[in-house]
């Protein structure tokens, strides 16, 4: 590794060093730990830098002539100008045997020399290498080739948070993620509910090589709200009364008509609509009216059916991927949807690990599964209820146990509930500007100290902090290239309605022209 500067002063865990070069904060510098191991090199991530000296403001006032051409012509040595003075947090040096990062015994003494960074040292960020199984490269250190690569494995078992402002690139680094499970080193069981309908470009992995092995290709499900199918039976009071928007007096009576009709024989949608019926009496008709109207509203949507459902094994298989498009759907039943699965697919693993299901039930799934849920913040909101929250909750909490793993992803964290959002071990965070969202995100996320929180404003498009159990230590990261189109682009509103006014003045051959006392039709 080539020298890049020398020991300036060194304070609890920092460093400070002169260097002509001038590193980003969040670059990579190392030096030699001469007390235990002369070979050893400690890391240290950047923080600060600064000019070592400025120029006297007599230089800087004649703007049209460069301060260091003025001091050279007066005969000034002008070195000290072209030094600067970094801060470098200590990360520590790699054990082999523990495989992370440890804090060196003894510190640097003054006027040792920092060196830059290399390949041999920046590959022990990540805790896996790219050609491993269970490793998801999501893209390289800025300024090397060196990538960065995450553990699959702890991102499924301890659930990974991606957070970032709109325009940052988030969908498209789900993208990159998603793609990297799906490779023939992982052949992840993904289901990804997707609001906007985003994700159904990923479709086309299935015809690249660099997802195929021997047989292995990659699966790639979309349902959309046409064919997505939810078992009356499935839902709970509370999903009902939720959906249904009732009134205090229409809950008594709906209530009622619910019991009777889960305690009876029949568990058809008619069954429930004729148990509300049977309490009409002169005094209550148009509240049994108004409920039925209601409930028949619901029913029309096609969602709920009498035996159709959609299974989790049409879901979930190792090496497919499932798009959940609920794009023209209401939140309200974006969310029940969200609640009624997440609970299926706990109850399917809890039942399955503790050997409550046998391999013929329907419930039976006999391996992981990964969800990510886009615009978390509906499905676990800060203030207020949702329907899927105390499902989610346990998910994230309890869901290690028996495999399921949660990718929350949101645009606006302090919307997104505090607990859910701690509970996420690994983060890929992106470009936030709004200080309440960085507040969340500094007490939810323990691994995101106070210097690179003081980084995310100035992160680029496509760029990203890496933090938690998936990787050894924090790290910038520049995003890959996806493979697959990105769904999420925004539109060209300027371009758009330009081509569409040429087309309409083809179509129509209507000249250019002003057009005086133009008084509209009445």
């Amino acid at each position: 590794m080539r020298p890049a500067g020398v020991v300036r002063d060194v304070e609890e865990n920092e460093i400070t060093f002169v260097s002509p070069h001038k590193f980003k904060t969040g670059e990579f510098v190392a030096y030699k730990d001469r007390w235990v191991d002369p070979e050893r090199y400690v890391l240290c991530r950047v923080t600060y830098s600064k000019s070592l000296k400025t120029f006297p403001d007599e230089f800087i006032e004649a703007a049209e002539i460069s301060p260091k051409d003025l001091m050279q012509f007066a005969g000034m040595d002008t070195e000290e100008y072209d030094h600067h003075l970094m801060t470098a947090l200590v990360v520590g040096y790699f054990n082999e045997k523990l495989q992370e990062f440890k804090h060196p015994r003894a510190m640097p003494d003054s006027g040792e020399t920092i060196y830059v960074a290399g390949p041999e040292v920046l590959q022990n960020i990540s805790k896996v290498q790219a050609e491993d199984r269970g490793a998801a490269a999501l893209g390289t250190i800025p300024g090397t080739d060196v990538p960065v690569v995450i553990s699959v494995k702890d991102i499924v078992s301890q659930h990974v948070s991606v957070i970032a402002s709109t325009g940052s690139g988030k969908s498209y680094t789900i993208g990159v993620l998603l793609e990297e499970m799906m490779k023939p080193n992982n052949r992840a069981a993904i289901l990804v509910v997707d609001p906007h309908g985003e994700y159904s470009t990923l479709s086309e992995m299935v015809n690249k090589p660099e997802f195929r092995d021997g047989d292995y290709q990659p699966t790639v499900k979309v349902y959309r709200k046409e064919s997505l199918k939810i078992k009356i039976t499935e839902l709970e009071l509370d999903d009902l009364l939720g959906i249904l928007d009732l009134s205090e007096k229409m809950q008594h009576f709906f209530v009622t008509g619910f019991f009777s009709w889960r305690n009876g024989s029949h568990h058809k949608k008619s069954d429930l609509r004729r148990e509300i019926e049977v309490q009409r009496n002169p005094n209550n008709e148009s509240t049994i009216d108004a409920i039925l109207w209601r409930f028949d509203s619901v029913m029309r949507r096609g969602i709920f059916e009498d035996h159709l459902h959609t299974q989790l094994s049409e879901l979930f298989a190792p090496g497919q991927l499932t798009v959940l498009d609920l794009s023209g759907i209401g939140e309200s039943d974006q969310q029940l949807i969200a609640s009624v699965l997440l609970r299926r697919l706990f109850d399917a693993r809890e039942g399955t690990v503790n050997q409550r299901y046998a391999e013929s039930e329907e419930r039976y799934l006999p391996y992981p599964t990964f969800v990510v849920l886009e615009e978390a913040h509906r499905y676990a909101p800060q203030n207020g209820e949702a329907k899927s929250k105390r499902v989610l909750k346990t998910i994230l909490s309890e869901g290690r146990k028996f495999g399921i793993g949660v990718c929350m992803v949101s645009q606006r964290p302090a919307k997104l509930d505090s607990d859910s959002l701690s509970q996420c071990m690994s983060q890929i965070t992106m470009r936030i500007i709004n200080p309440v969202d960085q507040s969340q995100i500094a007490s939810s996320i323990e691994s995101m100290s106070r210097e690179l929180l003081d980084e995310l404003p100035a992160l680029a498009r496509g760029e990203a902090i890496v933090s938690g159990v998936a990787i050894n230590t924090p790290v910038l990261v520049k995003i890959r290239e996806r493979s697959t189109p990105h769904g999420g682009i925004s539109r060209d509103a300027p371009e758009e309605w330009s081509s569409y006014w040429k087309k309409a003045r083809v179509k129509n051959a209507v000249p250019a022209m002003i057009t005086r006392n133009f008084k509209p039709p009445l």
